[in-house]
């Protein structure tokens, strides 16, 4: 492992982070706010990127990339929590941890909050600079600092071909990385802006809501659902309509949006991800609307409209909520059959490639067929070959293997979350949901984190950290941190590059 190189690498994402960050200063000014807050997390980041970026890099292997990956997205939210550190009181700890939750839960598009209420209604001092902070940190962590990276620096090396597998693992449109980055990019900016305007013309939103609105959305991170909230805000009809579309593109593979824009719907369409979330909207919804007619509801247009809107923004990660099924007299009307729903729809998430959390469709979609697979390939000679085929590829034993393996890890990190939240006494439902919620990085939190103790707060934070990364990054910088990574005898690298190659493969299925 070269430290020097990994280092200048994460110098120049450090550069990236404090130019951006001068944005919120520019909204603060316009809206003559204070913006001494902002200050540190431009001059900070900066400073440490050009002390960093000293020496000339090399090439990145796959190893690097995934310790680097870890560690960008570790000091970003560090260098991002510098803003709201001065809307928390308490020791330096408590104000640390507190200041540190809210930037991961922005970068990691995650949405929960552990700000103070007043700091994000309108009559605060910092409301506009704040909330468009907030929602910038979400668009930013939802398009991937790497994949920008890789779109506006990146030199066609090895280099980017494993930072882009380590924060997307997906196809490329094209044989380049840096222009299928670009083109990513382009699509994500696209969209963006279309929201702003749809939403800005057909709601009733102003234009500054309105973009917030949509880059929290597009990039499922759901925080501002807590500002409407907050603020007393109601979005029409055509607004969560346009809110509702906003989030199913999010949760798509942009790589297939650059087919739909280019007019091959059946290209589109005709993909296994896109084929298994419309079909997992559809029955969830059915099975929403059930459960509120079974408990005496009418089913009128309203209310259908609105248990949809409630299981896009589930299913999506997002955490974008309505008021109607999430919260309050829908998630009391379904009780806790709808809450174990909930939570399937959470554990499963988005597509890959997508700015959504969870599983992932694809690795559901695969398991799926492989049961399938399985009772077939049990009722035939042994000598009988019958490849998986899922999603226009055959997958390997290894290749299954791998996803059973992603599952399993999936389902510890919850559990493990959930023990922690009911030691603290917290519901075992809510805790279930607050756990599966932070893997998933969706910001569906039905519990007062502000007044949780830190113990809770940190392991918030840890899960939602390998949400984002998918977890084998995470695992490559622990492993590194206890040692196991170091550089030694020659008996210790080969172990390494063994290592580091079966965590390549685990990556290689996303």
């Amino acid at each position: 492992m070269n430290v020097k190189n990994i280092l200048w690498y994460l110098g120049v994402f450090l550069i990236v982070e404090g130019l951006l960050s001068i944005l919120p200063i520019l909204v603060a000014l316009f809206y003559h706010e204070p913006c001494s807050i902002f200050l540190l997390g431009v001059i900070l980041p900066l400073i440490a990127g050009l002390i960093l970026t000293r020496y000339p890099p090399m090439g990145l292997d796959f190893g690097d990339a995934m310790l680097l990956s870890s560690m960008v997205l570790i000091c970003i939210s560090f260098f991002g929590a510098f803003p709201f550190f001065s809307m928390f009181q308490g020791n330096i700890v408590e104000v640390f941890v507190d200041g540190f939750f809210e930037s991961v839960s922005s970068y990691t598009t995650t949405g929960l909050t552990v700000l103070p209420q007043e700091a994000y209604t309108s009559g605060s001092i910092n409301y506009h600079s704040l909330v468009f902070k907030r929602t910038m940190s979400e668009w930013l962590g939802g398009l991937g600092i790497i994949v920008l990276f890789l779109s506006i620096l990146a030199k066609g090396s090895m280099s980017s071909v494993y930072l882009y597998q380590t924060a997307e693992g997906i196809e490329r449109v094209t044989p380049s990385v840096e222009h299928t980055a670009q083109i990513i990019l382009r699509i994500y900016l696209f969209y963006t802006l279309v929201g702003i305007i749809l939403l800005w013309v057909f709601s009733d939103l102003n234009l500054f809501h309105s973009s917030c609105a949509v880059l929290s959305a597009i990039a499922t991170g759901g925080f501002i659902g807590s500002v409407f909230k907050a603020n007393s805000i109601v979005v029409n009809d055509s607004g969560q309509f346009i809110m509702m579309l906003v989030m199913l593109i999010a949760a798509t593979p942009f790589t297939l949006h650059h087919f739909l824009l280019s007019g091959k719907l059946k290209r589109f369409f005709n993909n296994i991800e896109i084929r298994t979330l419309f079909i997992i909207l559809f029955m969830s919804v059915f099975l929403f609307s059930s459960l509120l007619w079974l408990e005496g509801m009418d089913l009128t247009v309203d209310r259908i409209f609105q248990t949809t809107l409630g299981v896009v923004s589930i299913l999506t990660t997002t955490g974008y909520d309505s008021g109607n099924i999430l919260h309050g007299e829908g998630l009391e009307a379904v009780g806790n059959a709808g809450m174990l729903l909930i939570f399937l729809i959470l554990v499963i998430g988005a597509c890959s490639g997508s700015t959504g959390g969870g599983i992932k469709i694809i690795r559901f979609a695969v398991m799926l067929k492989a049961i399938h697979w399985s009772i077939k390939k049990s009722s035939l000679p042994e000598s009988a070959i019958i490849p998986l085929k899922a999603g226009g590829k055959i997958w390997s034993d290894r290749d299954l293997d791998m996803i059973t393996l992603f599952f399993f890890l999936y389902t510890l990190f919850i559990t493990g979350g959930f023990f922690v939240l009911i030691l603290h006494h917290i519901d075992p439902m809510q805790a279930l949901l607050l756990s599966a919620q932070s893997l998933a990085m969706s910001g569906l939190a039905g519990t007062n984190l502000a007044i949780q103790p830190l113990t809770v707060k940190i392991v918030l934070i840890l899960q939602m950290i390998a949400g984002r990364l998918e977890i084998f990054p995470v695992l490559a910088l622990l492993l590194y941190i206890t040692g196991r990574f170091h550089r030694g005898a020659k008996k210790e690298k080969a172990g390494i590059e063994k290592r580091m190659r079966f965590i390549k493969r685990l990556v290689d299925i996303k």
